[in-house]
This record gives C-alpha cells, structure tokens and sequence, in this order.
C-alpha cells in the first residue's frame, strides 16, 4: 500500500490524538474529507477499527481497513441521526460553501455523547487579526483576496480556502446542534522571530486578554496562547446526552 499524502500541515494529527487521549477507543467512526486516507491511518493507529470515511474523489485512497465512499459533503451526509460515536474534520470546513450546514450535518450523524473533532485555520490569532486589519486577508487565505479566478478555474475544492471561520459563529452552529465545545489546542504556536514582531503580538495578546476579562466577554479558550498564537485552531466538542 502507497503511504497517502497527509494534505496538512505538520502537527495537525498529533494535535487531535492528544485530545482524544486513550481511554476509549471503541465506536464508529466518521472522517470527512478524508483526502488520501493520512488521517484514517492515524485513527487506525490509535486503536479505532469501524472507520467510515467521504471524499470527492478516490484519488490515492487505498486502505482496506476502511470503508469509503465518494461523496460530496456540501451535500446532507448519506447517514441517519445518530450513527457515530465520532466525527472528524481536520483541515476541511474551509473549504466549504456553507462550512456551518456542515457543521450541522456532523453534529446530527453524531450520537448523543458522542464527540466531535474539527480543525481549521485560526483567525483569532493576533498574527490573524493583524494580517486582517493591515491587509483584509487571513493567513492561508491571501488567494481568496489575489487569485480568486484561478480558484475558480482549478474547481477543486479541496485546494481551496473560500470559507474563513469566525469562532462565535462556529461555537453558535455548534450549540445549534446540541454540542459544546470541550476542549480547544493548536497544530503549533506561531509566534514571530523577529524580537519586536515578538513584542508587538505579546501586547496586543495583553490587551484583548485584559479587554475581555474587563467587559466580562465569553472566553471559551480564546484567550489561550493556543489562540492568539496558534496557527491553526483544534476543537473537541461534545453532543448532549438525551
């Protein structure tokens, strides 16, 4: 078997296996967009056996352990409510056109008590909010702003960033959908190097840190050096039991 091209960068799938721990490794699963099936090794690694993994392509994907199907998530998913004890999308919803439909499509294929895993590109970092303020772009997202013609001409979605996620409006589809979030990390910590880049973000990192806490404002994470340096965010969300 051809080792599959993991379609993301470095950190991501330690990241998610570091919130799953490994007290329990048994149940169905679901991974989607799946890619050439990197992750669904991982999983298979860490013990999981039932996987069912969705993608718009076969292309590369060859473990026979699996189950897989091609398929376009933009669609309603081709599974009843409440079919998984897991659910995962690493590095996906941005490529969605209504990532939040998706959301609530995987929150509802998701038994109660069942969790959720998605990574995704961080735009509350400060080195996000800067890029954004100082140029109107978020990191992994210039070629929605300079190339949008090639991005549609290359109509693949899967090498396209179209959806940037606003994390409120993630933790709202999320509660829509009967999940709270449980626990939030990062792929890597980005913090700049050059030392007056370096000090310029630890004080902007300060003064939303001492703004939210002065207002009262939700936290839910964001306030983490897993946040406001992280390159791309990772969440563990969890469904209500009935």
């Amino acid at each position: 078997m051809n080792t599959p091209i993991a379609f993301v960068a470095d950190g991501h799938y330690p990241a998610v296996r570091r919130l799953l721990g490994e007290d329990n490794v048994s149940g169905k699963v679901l991974d989607v967009p799946a890619g050439q099936g990197a992750f669904a090794l991982e999983l298979i690694k860490h013990g999981f056996s039932d996987i069912h993994c969705l993608d718009l392509t076969d292309d590369g994907f060859n473990i026979s352990e699996v189950k897989f199907d091609i398929y376009n998530a933009n669609d309603p998913l081709p599974f009843p409510d409440n079919s998984f004890d897991y659910v995962f999308s690493v590095e996906g919803i941005e490529h969605f056109d209504s990532p939040f439909v998706f959301i609530m499509e995987l929150g509802r294929v998701l038994k109660p008590g069942g969790k959720m895993y998605i990574t995704t590109p961080n735009t509350f970092s400060v080195d996000a909010r800067l890029k954004y303020l100082l140029s109107g772009y978020y990191p992994r997202f210039k070629p929605l702003m300079q190339e949008p013609h090639r991005l549609l001409k290359d109509g693949d979605i899967r090498d396209t960033h179209v959806a940037p996620i606003y994390f409120w409006q993630l933790n709202y589809f999320l509660l829509r959908a009967d999940l709270r979030i449980t626990q939030i990390t990062t792929n890597a910590i980005s913090k700049r190097g050059k030392w007056i880049q370096r000090v310029i973000e630890n004080f902007i990192a300060k003064l939303i840190r001492k703004n939210i806490k002065k207002r009262g404002f939700p936290d839910n994470g964001i306030t983490s050096d897993e946040v406001l340096f992280g390159d791309c965010i990772v969440i563990e969300a969890t469904k209500g039991k009935e």
